[in-house]
This record gives C-alpha cells, structure tokens and sequence, in this order.
C-alpha cells in the first residue's frame, strides 16, 4: 500500500513558544528582570543584599524549573501537537546542545549565587574538616564507631575547640 501522508521536517521557525528567545534585547531584558528583582526584594523586606540573592535565586530556580523543565507541549494551536512531548528546554534551537541561548540560561542562575557568596564572604562549608564532621553527625558519637580512629581525633579536636578548650 503507498504511503497516504507525506513525512516533512518543520522550518526551524515554526514554534512560536522559543522563536521569542532569538529577538534582540531579549538576554539583556532577562538580566534587567532578575536585576530588578532583587532590588525589589532588597526593599520590600529589608534583608541583606546576601539574602536578597537567595531570595531571587529561589524564586528563580522554581519559576524557570515549571516552565522550563516541567511543563510541556505549546499554548499555541497551529503546531498541530509537534511539540507535545518536549519541555521548553528541549524546544529551544530545535533541540540542539551547547547553543548561545542553552549556555546563557546555564550561567545566568550561577551569578546571583557567586553574588550572594561575594556578599557575605561565607567559606564553603566542606573545605574544612571540622564543618564535615560537625556535618556528618551532630556531636560525632554516631560516626566514632563507624569512621575508625581519624574520625575520631577530628571530633575530639572539634570537640575541644568549641568548649574553649586549649589542646596547646
């Protein structure tokens, strides 16, 4: 029997849920956006710049995750279902990797988090020892018996740190 329907690929600017992406000033709006928000944040509640990043980077993270990586399909008709199955993460530049547009919505939620980090001059919890053992057991008991000896000269020393002890 012969084929009935004839297989076509579609023009690469068919959707109309990712072609908004490619227009100029579009990357800039998203910085200004994020930007503004903070600000906003800053001034309605009052928190440190630090937390205000944290904030922003939260409700950034939720709201880009839904629309990004969750939902799927078009809000638009005249697609006819091609896009039904994708996320809008998969829809952008036809699915294609590493693109200007997928490496910019990749560093762009990194900035507010090394922002956050430069404004309140935190040290990365796991470098030292003393954060990783407080981490993996409050108070070490539970860990002593599991870790061995070196664990357990770690507690100790954390141990006598925190009461003031001198081990000097």
């Amino acid at each position: 029997m012969a084929k009935l329907y004839m297989q076509t690929v579609p023009p690469p600017d068919l959707n109309k849920n990712t072609e908004w992406f490619m227009y100029p000033g579009v990357w800039t709006t998203y910085i200004l956006i994020l930007f503004f928000s903070w600000l906003i944040v800053l001034s309605v509640f009052g928190c440190t710049p630090g937390m205000a990043w944290t904030l922003v980077n939260l409700f950034h993270f939720s709201v880009t995750y839904y629309f990004f990586h969750w939902k799927k399909g078009t809000p638009f008709s005249e697609d006819q279902g091609i896009y039904n199955n994708r996320t809008w993460w998969e829809q952008i530049d036809n699915g294609k990797q590493l693109t200007r547009n997928r490496k910019f919505l990749t560093v762009v939620p990194c900035c507010p988090v090394l922002d956050r980090l430069a404004y309140n001059r935190l040290p990365v919890p796991m470098d030292h020892p003393e954060h990783t053992c407080r981490i993996r057991s409050s108070g070490c008991q539970a860990t002593e018996h599991a870790q061995g000896p070196h664990l357990r000269n770690q507690c100790r020393l954390v141990r006598a740190v925190y009461k003031g002890n001198n081990l000097g």
